[in-house]
Protein backbone atom coordinates (compact mmCIF):
# COMPACT_ATOMS: atom_id res chain seq x y z
CA UNK A 1 0.00 0.00 0.00
CA UNK A 2 1.22 3.46 -0.83
CA UNK A 3 1.84 5.49 2.30
CA UNK A 4 -0.25 8.54 3.02
CA UNK A 5 1.89 11.61 2.64
CA UNK A 6 2.46 13.55 5.85
CA UNK A 7 3.03 17.29 5.80
CA UNK A 8 3.99 18.97 9.05
CA UNK A 9 3.82 22.71 9.58
CA UNK A 10 4.63 25.11 12.40
CA UNK A 11 1.85 27.42 13.56
CA UNK A 12 2.67 31.09 14.08
CA UNK A 13 3.89 31.80 17.61
CA UNK A 14 3.18 35.51 17.89
CA UNK A 15 1.04 35.10 21.01
CA UNK A 16 3.28 32.54 22.67
CA UNK A 17 5.80 34.99 24.16
CA UNK A 18 2.95 36.97 25.69
CA UNK A 19 1.50 33.80 27.18
CA UNK A 20 4.84 32.78 28.62
CA UNK A 21 5.47 35.95 30.59
CA UNK A 22 2.04 36.62 32.09
CA UNK A 23 0.52 35.50 35.37
CA UNK A 24 -2.69 33.56 35.81
CA UNK A 25 -5.19 36.40 35.74
CA UNK A 26 -4.17 38.04 32.47
CA UNK A 27 -3.61 34.78 30.60
CA UNK A 28 -6.93 33.29 31.57
CA UNK A 29 -8.71 36.47 30.57
CA UNK A 30 -7.00 36.56 27.20
CA UNK A 31 -7.85 32.93 26.51
CA UNK A 32 -11.47 33.68 27.42
CA UNK A 33 -11.42 36.62 25.01
CA UNK A 34 -10.03 34.42 22.24
CA UNK A 35 -12.79 31.86 22.85
CA UNK A 36 -15.49 34.51 22.79
CA UNK A 37 -14.09 36.02 19.60
CA UNK A 38 -14.09 32.61 17.95
CA UNK A 39 -17.70 32.04 18.97
CA UNK A 40 -18.74 35.44 17.61
CA UNK A 41 -16.99 34.72 14.33
CA UNK A 42 -18.78 31.37 14.10
CA UNK A 43 -22.12 33.08 14.62
CA UNK A 44 -21.24 35.55 11.86
CA UNK A 45 -20.37 32.78 9.45
CA UNK A 46 -16.65 33.46 9.79
CA UNK A 47 -16.90 36.62 7.71
CA UNK A 48 -14.53 38.50 9.96
CA UNK A 49 -11.49 36.37 10.56
CA UNK A 50 -8.41 38.24 11.59
CA UNK A 51 -6.72 35.21 13.15
CA UNK A 52 -6.32 32.90 10.17
CA UNK A 53 -3.26 34.63 8.82
CA UNK A 54 -1.42 34.00 12.07
CA UNK A 55 -2.44 30.36 12.27
CA UNK A 56 -1.30 29.19 8.85
CA UNK A 57 1.57 26.75 8.51
CA UNK A 58 4.75 26.60 6.47
CA UNK A 59 5.62 23.05 5.46
CA UNK A 60 8.89 21.60 6.69
CA UNK A 61 11.07 20.32 3.84
CA UNK A 62 11.62 22.05 0.52
CA UNK A 63 10.31 19.09 -1.48
CA UNK A 64 6.89 19.07 0.23
CA UNK A 65 4.33 21.34 -1.44
CA UNK A 66 0.97 22.46 -0.14
CA UNK A 67 -2.06 20.61 -1.40
CA UNK A 68 -3.59 23.65 -3.04
CA UNK A 69 -0.45 24.17 -5.11
CA UNK A 70 -0.95 20.68 -6.55
CA UNK A 71 -4.63 21.22 -7.27
CA UNK A 72 -5.64 18.86 -4.47
CA UNK A 73 -8.62 19.46 -2.20
CA UNK A 74 -8.59 19.51 1.54
CA UNK A 75 -11.04 17.18 3.23
CA UNK A 76 -13.10 20.21 4.23
CA UNK A 77 -13.33 21.36 0.60
CA UNK A 78 -14.14 17.96 -0.86
CA UNK A 79 -17.82 17.09 -0.73
CA UNK A 80 -17.25 13.32 -1.03
CA UNK A 81 -15.58 10.73 1.13
CA UNK A 82 -11.94 9.76 0.63
CA UNK A 83 -12.87 6.29 -0.57
CA UNK A 84 -13.86 7.53 -4.02
CA UNK A 85 -10.23 7.75 -5.18
CA UNK A 86 -10.05 11.54 -5.22
CA UNK A 87 -6.90 12.96 -3.64
CA UNK A 88 -7.82 14.55 -0.32
CA UNK A 89 -5.73 16.42 2.24
CA UNK A 90 -6.83 15.95 5.84
CA UNK A 91 -5.64 18.96 7.82
CA UNK A 92 -5.15 18.51 11.56
CA UNK A 93 -4.19 21.00 14.27
CA UNK A 94 -2.01 19.24 16.85
CA UNK A 95 0.65 19.87 19.53
CA UNK A 96 4.01 18.14 19.93
CA UNK A 97 2.45 15.90 22.57
CA UNK A 98 1.23 12.31 23.14
CA UNK A 99 -2.00 12.55 21.05
CA UNK A 100 0.08 13.23 17.94
CA UNK A 101 2.21 10.07 18.05
CA UNK A 102 -0.52 7.75 16.68
CA UNK A 103 -1.11 10.20 13.83
CA UNK A 104 2.48 9.78 12.69
CA UNK A 105 2.00 6.03 12.42
CA UNK A 106 -1.36 6.43 10.65
CA UNK A 107 0.34 8.41 7.89
CA UNK A 108 3.46 6.26 7.76
CA UNK A 109 1.43 3.04 7.44
CA UNK A 110 -1.07 4.56 5.02
CA UNK A 111 -4.02 3.48 7.15
CA UNK A 112 -6.42 5.97 5.54
CA UNK A 113 -5.66 4.83 2.01
CA UNK A 114 -3.52 5.84 -0.92
CA UNK A 115 -5.39 9.03 -1.71
CA UNK A 116 -5.47 10.63 1.75
CA UNK A 117 -2.66 12.99 2.67
CA UNK A 118 -2.45 14.07 6.30
CA UNK A 119 -1.17 17.56 7.04
CA UNK A 120 -0.30 18.38 10.65
CA UNK A 121 -0.17 22.03 11.70
CA UNK A 122 1.51 22.43 15.07
CA UNK A 123 -0.01 24.59 17.79
CA UNK A 124 1.94 25.55 20.93
CA UNK A 125 -0.74 27.39 22.92
CA UNK A 126 -4.55 27.21 23.21
CA UNK A 127 -4.88 30.62 21.54
CA UNK A 128 -3.35 29.15 18.39
CA UNK A 129 -5.66 26.14 18.53
CA UNK A 130 -8.70 28.41 18.89
CA UNK A 131 -7.56 30.38 15.83
CA UNK A 132 -7.23 27.14 13.87
CA UNK A 133 -10.74 26.07 14.85
CA UNK A 134 -11.94 29.47 13.71
CA UNK A 135 -10.10 29.65 10.39
CA UNK A 136 -12.22 27.05 8.60
CA UNK A 137 -9.15 25.49 7.03
CA UNK A 138 -8.66 22.58 9.42
CA UNK A 139 -10.64 19.36 9.63
CA UNK A 140 -9.64 17.77 12.94
CA UNK A 141 -8.04 18.96 16.14
CA UNK A 142 -6.16 17.67 19.17
CA UNK A 143 -8.04 19.29 22.05
CA UNK A 144 -7.17 19.85 25.68
CA UNK A 145 -10.51 18.75 27.12
CA UNK A 146 -11.15 22.06 28.86
CA UNK A 147 -10.72 23.92 25.56
CA UNK A 148 -13.10 21.56 23.75
CA UNK A 149 -15.77 22.15 26.41
CA UNK A 150 -15.29 25.90 26.41
CA UNK A 151 -15.56 26.19 22.62
CA UNK A 152 -18.65 23.97 22.54
CA UNK A 153 -20.35 25.88 25.34
CA UNK A 154 -19.59 29.17 23.58
CA UNK A 155 -21.54 27.96 20.56
CA UNK A 156 -18.84 26.71 18.20
CA UNK A 157 -19.88 23.50 16.39
CA UNK A 158 -16.99 21.37 17.70
CA UNK A 159 -17.46 17.68 18.42
CA UNK A 160 -15.17 15.48 20.51
CA UNK A 161 -14.49 12.19 18.72
CA UNK A 162 -12.25 10.45 21.26
CA UNK A 163 -10.30 10.76 24.48
CA UNK A 164 -6.79 9.40 24.07
CA UNK A 165 -4.63 10.82 26.85
CA UNK A 166 -5.28 10.19 30.54
CA UNK A 167 -3.21 11.24 33.52
CA UNK A 168 0.17 12.19 31.95
CA UNK A 169 0.55 15.27 34.18
CA UNK A 170 2.96 15.63 37.07
CA UNK A 171 4.09 18.30 39.52
CA UNK A 172 7.89 18.32 39.49
CA UNK A 173 10.39 20.10 41.69
CA UNK A 174 14.02 20.36 42.75
CA UNK A 175 12.90 21.08 46.34
CA UNK A 176 13.72 17.94 48.35
CA UNK A 177 11.40 19.00 51.17
CA UNK A 178 8.15 19.46 49.25
CA UNK A 179 5.60 16.85 50.34
CA UNK A 180 2.30 18.78 50.48
CA UNK A 181 0.55 21.25 48.17
CA UNK A 182 0.13 23.62 51.12
CA UNK A 183 3.92 24.09 51.24
CA UNK A 184 3.71 26.00 47.95
CA UNK A 185 2.35 29.12 49.66
CA UNK A 186 4.45 32.10 48.61
CA UNK A 187 6.12 30.13 45.80
CA UNK A 188 6.15 30.62 42.03
CA UNK A 189 4.83 27.73 39.95
CA UNK A 190 5.35 27.39 36.20
CA UNK A 191 2.44 25.90 34.25
CA UNK A 192 2.05 25.06 30.54
CA UNK A 193 -1.00 25.55 28.32
CA UNK A 194 -3.18 27.98 30.22
CA UNK A 195 -6.82 26.92 30.51
CA UNK A 196 -5.86 23.30 29.73
CA UNK A 197 -6.45 20.38 32.15
CA UNK A 198 -2.91 20.69 33.63
CA UNK A 199 -3.61 24.35 34.42
CA UNK A 200 -7.14 23.78 35.70
CA UNK A 201 -6.14 20.86 37.90
CA UNK A 202 -3.08 22.67 39.28
CA UNK A 203 -5.38 25.45 40.46
CA UNK A 204 -7.92 22.94 41.78
CA UNK A 205 -5.35 20.98 43.82
CA UNK A 206 -3.91 24.22 45.21
CA UNK A 207 -7.42 25.28 46.20
CA UNK A 208 -7.98 21.93 47.92
CA UNK A 209 -4.89 22.75 50.01
CA UNK A 210 -6.30 26.14 50.97
CA UNK A 211 -4.26 28.16 48.47
CA UNK A 212 -5.52 30.48 45.73
CA UNK A 213 -3.62 30.79 42.47
CA UNK A 214 -2.63 34.38 41.80
CA UNK A 215 -2.78 35.30 45.49
CA UNK A 216 -1.09 32.67 47.63
CA UNK A 217 0.82 31.16 44.74
CA UNK A 218 2.14 32.97 41.67
CA UNK A 219 1.38 31.17 38.42
CA UNK A 220 3.63 31.80 35.42
CA UNK A 221 2.64 30.34 32.06
CA UNK A 222 5.16 29.09 29.54
CA UNK A 223 5.52 26.31 26.97
CA UNK A 224 6.14 22.71 27.94
CA UNK A 225 9.57 22.78 26.27
CA UNK A 226 10.64 26.00 28.00
CA UNK A 227 9.51 24.78 31.41
CA UNK A 228 11.38 21.52 30.95
CA UNK A 229 14.53 23.36 29.90
CA UNK A 230 14.35 25.84 32.79
CA UNK A 231 13.79 23.04 35.29
CA UNK A 232 16.68 21.02 33.87
CA UNK A 233 18.93 24.10 34.06
CA UNK A 234 17.96 24.74 37.69
CA UNK A 235 16.41 28.12 36.87
CA UNK A 236 13.01 27.27 38.35
CA UNK A 237 12.01 25.14 41.32
CA UNK A 238 8.33 24.22 40.90
CA UNK A 239 6.35 23.30 37.81
CA UNK A 240 3.43 21.37 36.41
CA UNK A 241 4.49 19.43 33.33
CA UNK A 242 3.38 16.65 30.99
CA UNK A 243 5.23 13.82 29.31
CA UNK A 244 7.60 13.54 27.54
CA UNK A 245 8.96 16.81 28.99
CA UNK A 246 8.88 15.41 32.55
CA UNK A 247 11.26 12.66 31.49
CA UNK A 248 13.44 15.20 29.66
CA UNK A 249 13.82 17.36 32.75
CA UNK A 250 14.68 14.36 34.92
CA UNK A 251 17.20 13.03 32.40
CA UNK A 252 19.01 16.39 32.32
CA UNK A 253 18.97 17.18 36.03
CA UNK A 254 19.16 14.45 38.65
CA UNK A 255 17.74 16.85 41.27
CA UNK A 256 14.39 16.97 39.48
CA UNK A 257 11.77 14.64 40.93
CA UNK A 258 8.03 14.08 40.74
CA UNK A 259 6.42 15.51 43.86
CA UNK A 260 2.81 14.76 42.90
CA UNK A 261 1.26 12.59 40.22
CA UNK A 262 -1.98 14.19 39.07
CA UNK A 263 -3.36 10.69 38.59
CA UNK A 264 -2.83 9.95 42.28
CA UNK A 265 -4.17 13.33 43.32
CA UNK A 266 -7.26 12.79 41.16
CA UNK A 267 -7.94 9.42 42.78
CA UNK A 268 -7.90 11.08 46.19
CA UNK A 269 -10.78 13.26 45.00
CA UNK A 270 -12.75 10.93 42.71
CA UNK A 271 -11.95 7.44 43.98
CA UNK A 272 -9.48 4.65 43.29
CA UNK A 273 -11.05 3.40 40.05
CA UNK A 274 -11.06 6.73 38.23
CA UNK A 275 -8.46 8.19 35.90
CA UNK A 276 -8.20 11.84 34.98
CA UNK A 277 -8.93 12.63 31.31
CA UNK A 278 -6.57 15.08 29.68
CA UNK A 279 -6.85 15.33 25.89
CA UNK A 280 -8.68 14.00 22.88
CA UNK A 281 -9.31 14.51 19.19
CA UNK A 282 -12.25 16.28 17.68
CA UNK A 283 -13.73 17.82 14.58
CA UNK A 284 -16.71 19.93 13.56
CA UNK A 285 -20.38 19.07 13.15
CA UNK A 286 -20.12 20.02 9.48
CA UNK A 287 -17.17 17.73 8.81
CA UNK A 288 -18.93 14.76 10.42
CA UNK A 289 -22.04 15.47 8.37
CA UNK A 290 -20.17 15.83 5.09
CA UNK A 291 -17.63 13.04 5.52
CA UNK A 292 -19.04 10.45 7.93
CA UNK A 293 -17.16 7.51 6.38
CA UNK A 294 -13.82 9.27 6.64
CA UNK A 295 -14.45 10.11 10.31
CA UNK A 296 -15.34 6.48 11.02
CA UNK A 297 -12.22 5.23 9.20
CA UNK A 298 -10.10 7.82 10.98
CA UNK A 299 -11.26 6.72 14.43
CA UNK A 300 -10.57 3.04 13.70
CA UNK A 301 -7.13 3.86 12.31
CA UNK A 302 -6.29 6.12 15.24
CA UNK A 303 -7.19 3.43 17.79
CA UNK A 304 -5.07 0.91 15.88
CA UNK A 305 -2.14 3.31 15.73
CA UNK A 306 -2.37 4.23 19.40
CA UNK A 307 -2.05 0.56 20.31
CA UNK A 308 0.85 0.26 17.85
CA UNK A 309 2.66 3.11 19.63
CA UNK A 310 2.33 1.30 22.96
CA UNK A 311 3.53 -1.99 21.46
CA UNK A 312 6.41 -0.48 19.43
CA UNK A 313 7.81 2.41 21.50
CA UNK A 314 11.20 2.43 19.77
CA UNK A 315 9.66 2.67 16.30
CA UNK A 316 7.16 5.29 17.47
CA UNK A 317 9.98 7.31 19.01
CA UNK A 318 11.95 7.16 15.76
CA UNK A 319 8.95 8.61 13.91
CA UNK A 320 8.64 11.36 16.52
CA UNK A 321 12.27 12.30 16.01
CA UNK A 322 11.95 12.25 12.22
CA UNK A 323 8.67 14.16 11.97
CA UNK A 324 8.52 16.31 15.12
CA UNK A 325 12.19 16.82 15.97
CA UNK A 326 11.81 15.17 19.39
CA UNK A 327 14.66 13.05 20.71
CA UNK A 328 13.93 9.38 20.11
CA UNK A 329 15.55 8.16 23.33
CA UNK A 330 13.45 10.60 25.36
CA UNK A 331 10.17 9.70 23.65
CA UNK A 332 10.78 5.96 23.92
CA UNK A 333 11.44 6.23 27.64
CA UNK A 334 8.38 8.44 28.17
CA UNK A 335 5.78 6.46 26.18
CA UNK A 336 4.85 4.08 29.06
CA UNK A 337 4.00 7.15 31.17
CA UNK A 338 2.05 9.07 28.50
CA UNK A 339 -1.36 7.73 29.53
CA UNK A 340 -2.30 6.68 26.00
CA UNK A 341 -5.68 4.90 26.18
CA UNK A 342 -8.27 5.13 23.41
CA UNK A 343 -11.94 5.69 24.22
CA UNK A 344 -14.62 6.83 21.82
CA UNK A 345 -15.96 10.15 23.09
CA UNK A 346 -19.43 8.78 23.79
CA UNK A 347 -17.94 5.87 25.75
CA UNK A 348 -15.84 8.33 27.78
CA UNK A 349 -18.78 10.59 28.64
CA UNK A 350 -19.17 9.22 32.18
CA UNK A 351 -15.49 9.94 32.91
CA UNK A 352 -15.76 13.37 31.33
CA UNK A 353 -18.95 14.29 33.16
CA UNK A 354 -17.19 13.73 36.48
CA UNK A 355 -14.17 15.74 35.32
CA UNK A 356 -16.26 18.61 33.98
CA UNK A 357 -18.56 18.66 37.02
CA UNK A 358 -15.59 18.97 39.36
CA UNK A 359 -14.21 21.90 37.36
CA UNK A 360 -17.65 23.48 37.03
CA UNK A 361 -18.09 23.39 40.80
CA UNK A 362 -14.65 24.95 41.23
CA UNK A 363 -14.65 27.57 38.45
CA UNK A 364 -17.30 27.35 35.69
CA UNK A 365 -15.34 29.71 33.42
CA UNK A 366 -12.73 26.98 32.89
CA UNK A 367 -15.18 25.01 30.75
CA UNK A 368 -17.41 27.77 29.38
CA UNK A 369 -19.91 28.02 32.21
CA UNK A 370 -21.48 24.56 32.36
CA UNK A 371 -20.94 20.83 31.93
CA UNK A 372 -21.21 20.10 28.16
CA UNK A 373 -24.29 18.18 27.11
CA UNK A 374 -24.37 15.04 24.97
CA UNK A 375 -24.29 17.10 21.77
CA UNK A 376 -20.52 17.53 22.12
CA UNK A 377 -19.86 13.78 21.89
CA UNK A 378 -19.38 11.88 18.65
CA UNK A 379 -20.49 8.25 18.65
CA UNK A 380 -19.06 5.99 15.96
Amino acid sequence: MKKSKLLIGLAAVAMLALTACQGSGGSTAETEAETNAAAESSENGGAENGSSENSGADSLGASEKKADENGEKTAAESGEDAGNGEDVVLKLAVPKAPPTLPLLHMADAGLLGDNVKMELDIWDAPEQLIAMVQDGEHDMFAFPLTVAAKLYNKGLPVRLTNVNTWGVTYFITTDPNLTEWSQLKGKTVYVPLQSSPPDALTQFFLNEAGLKAGEDVEIVYSTTAEISQMMAAGKIEYATLIEPQVTAAKMNNDQVRVAFSFEDEWKKVKGENSIVPNAGLGTTETFISEKPELVTEFEAAYEESLNWVLEHPADAAALAEEKLGLKAALVEKAIPNMGLIYKNAADAKTDLDGFYQLLNDFDPSMIGGKVPDEGMYYSK
